[in-house]
């Protein structure tokens, strides 16, 4: 998720903040709690106590793991103050799962932070399956460097620093050029076209690949913007709006592309689901 200023609201208290103890406002039991003052609408489109019984009821990642993303997200959400761009502990066990059921031989992230949806990913990886990610801030980088250290994971998940776009096309010049099963884009929603575009023209997804984009409903404004009446939402920043704007854009984009088969899930801040159309995946064995 990519740093906005804080939603501003017509009311002095949004439902989440009713819904929540005060004792807990303000303190992290994931990243989405971190956004309890920032809801979407009135309807609370987070569910905040819904996504906490999800997490209870899911089986839990391996102990070790667990004890190094609960270590990572503390740190995360207490040394930085865009600390809620890291994803919630549901999402994470949804990416863990996914790779587990996928069982992807290479796994791109685009856009690090602070490395909690790496080691989540990372974790489901079997022998010989390798991470590549890709953070531009080099004191986020540092953060998740220490902690996949922490978990076990370094000789699993490869790191690289700088702008998204260099390091992609850092990757289309390697012999021979990588392709990867599984893409998680998290970057700056400006970009996503871009990065989608040098994925799918350099072939770096897998024929039975998928790209998982995320915050494509980017706190429920998204909609918005493709003309759906919503009276209940609450006003918000031109920031906000701005980064909506390219959600939006994101989503027209890929749903307009024959290359691809697209799935947008009303989960989370908004989740696609990217893969070769088929007819494509059978040209090219033919």
């Amino acid at each position: 998720m990519q740093f906005f200023p804080r939603l501003t609201r017509q009311s002095s208290r949004s439902l989440a903040q009713l819904l929540v103890p005060v004792s807990r406002l303000g303190v992290r039991s994931h990243s989405t709690f971190m956004m309890e003052g920032t809801m979407s609408n009135a309807n609370n489109r987070l569910r905040l106590l819904e996504e906490r019984y999800a997490t209870d009821v899911s089986t839990p990642f391996p102990k070790q793991v667990n004890s190094v993303m609960k270590a990572l997200a503390d740190e995360t959400s207490r040394e930085f103050s865009n600390g809620f761009m890291m994803i919630s502990e549901s999402q994470a066990m949804l990416l863990h799962q996914l790779v587990s059921i996928l069982r992807p031989k290479k796994v791109l992230e685009i856009g690090t932070f602070t490395g909690y949806s790496a080691i989540a990913m990372a974790s489901a990886l079997g022998p010989n399956a390798s991470l590549t990610t890709l953070e531009l801030d080099p004191c986020h980088l540092a953060v998740a460097r220490r902690f996949v250290k922490e978990a076990r994971l370094d000789k699993t998940v490869e790191f690289k620093q700088g702008p998204a776009l260099e390091s992609i096309l850092e990757l289309v010049r390697q012999t021979p050029r990588p392709q990867f099963d599984v893409i998680f884009l998290d970057a700056d929603k400006g970009g996503y076209i871009k990065y989608f575009n040098h994925i799918m023209e350099s072939n770096l997804l897998s024929d039975n690949g998928v790209i998982i984009a995320d915050n494509v409903l980017f706190f429920g404004q998204v909609h918005q913007h493709a003309g759906y009446d919503d009276p209940e939402t609450i006003p918000v920043s031109k920031n906000v709006k701005k980064l909506a704007k390219k959600a939006y854009d994101f989503n027209k984009y890929v749903r307009e592309d024959d290359r691809v088969e697209v799935v947008l899930l009303p989960i989370f801040d908004g989740i696609t689901i990217i893969r070769k159309a088929r007819s494509k995946t059978v040209n090219s064995l033919e």
